[in-house]
């Protein structure tokens, strides 16, 4: 006896009309990805500045509240003068800290935070180490973050004393907003400098360059 096969293909058209369904749902879903990407890299640099703050805080418990001294052109093999990334090495143990794959990607440098020594110029007009002891309002001082500035290559102590390297350029990273890093060691993200929520300064809040 013969069998029939009672078996029906796909139609050209059903075929199409399915490509387009998952068409139309990739299109619906990549961008929430590509957001939730975004998100997780921010997070991650904001963990990167937590642990850069922490490094310092346990440097200047041993340094009398002093950080090293930010200022000066020098790669990491430099030896005088010293970056200050360099002395806060055996606090955070890793280069890949001082890394943010967008302002790497950017700027080409693997030394992606400054140093908050503005205040130490402003009163020294000079270079010199910032002093924990005499920030007076930790939750608003400024002590690292995003470095959003053109250093150069081998410069390996991005710091933001004599130009501003947080906000003077457009902020064309992390949608558009930067990581901050304060002396209270919280980091939070902005897209521009909120003078109600931070400052340059030892004891006056809102003090910008």
């Amino acid at each position: 006896m013969r069998r029939t096969n009672n078996f029906k293909g796909f139609s050209l058209v059903e075929l199409l009309v399915v490509i387009a369904i998952i068409a139309i749902l990739a299109s619906l879903l990549l961008p929430a990805l590509s957001a939730a990407k975004t998100r997780s890299i921010t997070t991650r640099c904001a963990n990167n500045l937590h642990q850069l703050g922490l490094a310092m805080q346990m440097y200047g418990d041993e340094d009398q509240n002093l950080l090293p001294a930010a200022g000066g052109s020098v790669p990491w093999t430099s030896t005088a003068p010293v970056p200050w990334t360099r002395p806060l090495f055996d606090y955070y143990r890793t280069t890949n800290v001082l890394v943010c794959p967008p302002l790497n990607q950017l700027y080409k440098t693997w030394f992606n935070y400054f140093m908050g020594s503005r205040v130490v110029y402003v009163q020294q007009h000079t270079t010199g180490s910032l002093n924990l002891r005499q920030i007076q309002f930790p939750v608003e001082y400024i002590l690292s973050g995003d470095c959003n500035y053109l250093f150069q290559l081998t410069d390996a102590d991005p710091d933001n004393y004599s130009q501003d390297t947080l906000f003077e350029n457009p902020v064309t990273v992390h949608n558009r907003q930067l990581n901050v890093l304060f002396a209270d060691l919280h980091v939070k993200a902005y897209r521009k400098f909120a003078t109600n929520e931070m400052t340059y300064s030892y004891d006056t809040p809102g003090v910008g360059f």
